[in-house]
């Protein structure tokens, strides 16, 4: 008897010590629990945002042309059911079509209810890396395109002048908007230039900056590269950009492309374009040298391993005054990996390059060149 009491005692006392402990330790359990339901939602659903929602809406959330931008703080804070509705009926007179299966659409109401989970937790680098590895390459180094119906529109906005900022933002698309972004906004690699500053400077200071480049920059001198008559036309179009943005008018970043990541020959493609608008402002045109070493040399080609050019690539230079910036936070691994088969591209052709270093970084000391 006395056994059974003792047991009997023993178990009302872990009881009166579990519950408590229980009652304390619930809500974090239920903040976990929610936690990871929510992380669940998040992942299923940038599936179907990659798939269905991207191509209008951008890999990173950006928006495209005329289609908003879904990675802002006013959407992240938004009321539940604006964003279910939203998602579930569309939006009139808009191309926002309902997803809703009732109202036509492909969605249920739990995969609507992770989209609007998504919309408020997702983290859009991750949603980019998604994007990329299922090959919808985002234009995370964009060149828009320019209509001649759009040049129209800007010459119409000043009788005098219209036609010279026309051509300066001809010259912008083509040249600058992979560094200072589509519409000046500025990136980790320039500075923007859609800015009072900006037009507050002196046309002949911002001349001979385009002229001459920033020293220890990736912006380098374009004498020689463009006339002086195409500089003075960009610096006009810089000056009055408030004037053609007042007038509703701006530049549109391409929509992501699908590729094959199976065809070799679609994944060059792609290196090259990232190469061509990007590296070799620095590394020279196929690779040659410039500012920064010449890529397409025995030298370097038969040295600096794949695995040790996508590290440069992503974390930036890491020789003393190196210019080389880190693109890991604006290139997709896969573009990355894309830039590296196309430089490798060149190693059975690759010349031996006297100076690899690059031609303005000296390629040593004067007393190397100078011996009898």
């Amino acid at each position: 008897m006395n056994k059974y009491m003792l047991v009997t005692v023993f178990s009302l006392l872990l009881l009166i010590i579990a519950l408590p402990l229980y009652w304390l330790a619930e809500p974090l359990r239920m903040s976990l629990a929610q936690e990871n339901l929510r992380n669940e939602y998040v992942s299923d659903a940038s599936v179907l945002y990659v798939e269905n929602c991207a191509v209008c809406h951008g890999a990173q959330g950006e928006g495209i042309g005329a289609t908003p931008p879904l990675n802002n703080d006013g959407l992240r804070t938004a009321d539940y059911d604006f964003l279910f509705k939203t998602i579930a009926r569309g939006r009139y007179d808009t191309t926002m079509p309902a997803w809703h299966i009732d109202e036509g659409g492909s969605l249920n109401d739990y995969q609507i209810d992770e989209l609007v989970a998504f919309i408020r937790y997702v983290d859009w680098a991750q949603v980019n890396e998604l994007s990329a590895e299922r090959g919808l390459i985002p234009p995370t180094l964009p060149v828009p395109e320019v209509t001649d119906d759009f040049l129209a529109q800007i010459a119409a906005l000043d009788p005098q002048n219209g036609e010279t900022w026309a051509h300066g933002i001809e010259l912008y698309a083509a040249n600058c908007t992979t560094c200072h972004g589509v519409n000046g906004e500025g990136s980790s690699l320039a500075p923007a230039l859609n800015d009072p500053a900006v037009r507050t400077t002196g046309s002949a200071d911002i001349a001979r900056t385009i002229r001459e480049g920033v020293p220890g920059t990736m912006m380098q001198g374009w004498d020689g590269k463009l006339s002086d008559t195409d500089i003075a036309d960009i610096v006009a179009f810089l000056q009055n950009w408030d004037a053609i943005d007042s007038a509703g008018i701006a530049l549109t970043p391409p929509a992501p492309r699908q590729i094959d990541l199976n065809n070799p020959e679609e994944v060059l493609a792609l290196g090259q374009q990232i190469f061509d608008s990007t590296c070799s402002v620095c590394h020279g045109e196929n690779g040659s040298g410039g500012a920064g070493p010449a890529l397409n040399s025995q030298q370097v080609l038969s040295r600096v391993t794949d695995e040790a050019m996508k590290q440069t690539i992503t974390s930036g230079g890491h020789r003393p005054g190196s210019i080389m910036p880190a693109f890991g936070d604006r290139l997709t691994t896969v573009e990355i990996d894309a830039v590296v088969q196309y430089i490798r591209n060149w190693e059975p052709t690759a010349p031996y390059v006297a100076n690899p270093r690059g031609t303005e970084q000296g390629g040593g000391p004067p007393w190397m060149h100078n011996q009898q």
